[in-house]
């Protein structure tokens, strides 16, 4: 007997409610920075607020709201990944490959969110900013993967190119051109500016993915998840149930 739970998911409702969530933090963190580091309000002695207090807001954080979010919509976007790569394998589809490779490289997005990888490597660089290594990583992957884009050209090939564009504008290019004081109002505000540019580039390959996976624009995916018996096997005649060909040497009563 199978034990499941099923999900319905429309690409339209999911990207719309990551984008409130996204929209959320970002106004939150420009509140917050706004009290810790525009001196010109005087509202960190008037309110006796310390950064601590309100730490969990700040995007540049890592012990942070907007650290959790980021990387659960990253780890999501790798199991939708790994979910197609799973099925196109069962089909016998040689395409399968493409998807898992993503799927993994998000699901290792998701767990730098969280440990601070890339932070390690300019610590260990010292004098290389490890955007400039990110850089050349992002176009050789870009590159590695014009044949599964040119294969798939249209609607899906766009959308994945416009949230590269959007994510790597932020996580590359707007993080090298700020490397700066961070305790200063405007390097907070220009955080704003990357982080809500990385969110909004996963929340379009999200709503890509999921596009492509319903096939119909009216349709939703549905994913069912849960626990059920080995292919091939009958539930009936499980291991522990077969009957006892043992012979009965019991003495007759």
């Amino acid at each position: 007997m199978k034990t499941t739970a099923s999900y319905s998911l429309r690409a339209e409702t999911v990207a719309a409610r990551l984008g409130a969530v996204a929209a959320a933090l970002l106004f939150m963190h420009v509140l917050t920075v706004q009290i810790l580091f525009n001196g010109s309000l005087g509202l960190v002695d008037r309110l006796n607020i310390d950064y601590w207090q309100l730490s969990v807001f700040d995007l540049d954080q890592e012990a942070g709201f907007g650290t959790w979010f980021s990387a659960g919509m990253l780890l999501f976007a790798g199991l939708l990944l790994l979910h197609q790569a799973k099925a196109l394998r069962l089909q016998g589809s040689r395409e399968d490959l493409w998807w898992h490779i993503l799927g993994v490289g998000f699901c290792v997005l998701s767990m730098d969110e969280v440990v601070g990888i890339h932070e390690w490597v300019n610590t260990l660089l010292e004098k290389t900013a490890w955007t400039v290594f990110g850089f050349w990583i992002f176009v050789l992957v870009g590159l590695a993967y014009l044949p599964f884009l040119w294969r798939h050209r249209g609607r899906l090939t766009l959308l994945f190119l416009l949230a590269g564009a959007v994510y790597g504008g932020g996580a590359v290019g707007v993080e090298h051109a700020t490397d700066g004081q961070v305790d200063t109002l405007h390097y907070n505000m220009w955080t704003t500016l990357e982080e809500g540019l990385e969110m909004s580039g996963v929340i379009i390959f999200i709503y890509a993915v999921l596009d492509h996976l319903r096939g119909d624009a009216d349709q939703a995916l549905r994913i069912e998840v849960g626990l059920g018996d080995r292919p091939g096997q009958d539930p009936g005649n499980r291991p522990d149930d077969r009957p006892d060909d043992r012979p009965d040497d019991r003495p007759d009563a």
